[in-house]
């Protein structure tokens, strides 16, 4: 799969009723109209963003937790400037940092050392290794804490890096992004992440957009 280079996204399929029956977690803390308000805002004004969100919540959808999947742990996004191109911050149910415990003692998740250099704030952050590239990764920040819906709830930060490699996360993606003031590509995630997948044999990754010249 190649990207044109003036490539843009279209977000046809990724309606707010879409949106509402497969992400839930995106329309809670405010009512509909303005829900609906708030995500056509960040489509127009935040393509990219969005297109990570997308990338991160349907790669989220398709890892297999002793029980569930990280989504469904999810309570509410937070709709500030820390939703980007290239993560995105929300509260869950601190039952899924338990869930990614077993599942790193089962081999499907690796843990980040030193996770707070990278994620400032963090506690602890594991990522997924199913994948040679674009494998999710779930930073903690235990200490940021709310109540939803009458569950006490810690913040969760998802990722999807290039690498799996530590060393070639670290030289290839975080330092140049930090010399140049860049994020990762969530274009570049969803072709690294389709292929990759392609390549294990796993269902299609399949984000509710398309990359068009």
């Amino acid at each position: 799969m190649l990207i044109p280079n003036d490539a843009h996204f279209s977000f046809a399929a990724a309606t707010w009723d879409w949106i509402k029956a497969n992400v839930p977690f995106l329309a809670r803390g405010v009512d509909d109209t303005a829900g609906q308000a708030r995500y056509e805002n960040l489509m127009q004004d935040k393509p990219a963003s969005l297109a990570a969100l997308l990338n991160l919540t349907t790669a989220m959808r398709q890892i297999d937790l002793p029980q569930s999947t990280p989504l469904d742990y999810l309570k509410q996004v937070m709709w500030d400037e820390s939703l980007a191109q290239d993560r995105f911050f929300a509260y869950c149910d601190p039952e899924l940092i338990n869930q990614v415990r077993i599942a790193a003692t089962q081999g499907e998740f690796a843990p980040e050392i030193g996770s707070g250099f990278f994620h400032p704030g963090a506690t602890a952050s594991w990522k997924q290794v199913q994948f040679g590239e674009a494998n999710v990764q779930l930073t903690f920040h235990e200490d940021e804490k709310t109540t939803i819906d009458g569950v006490p709830c810690i913040v969760v930060e998802p990722d999807i890096d290039y690498y799996k490699d530590l060393a070639a996360h670290t030289l290839l993606e975080v330092i140049p992004n930090a010399i140049i003031g860049g994020l990762t590509n969530p274009q570049e995630v969803y072709v690294l992440r389709w292929m990759a997948g392609c390549r294990a044999g796993v269902p299609e990754f399949n984000p509710p957009y398309t990359i068009v010249k």
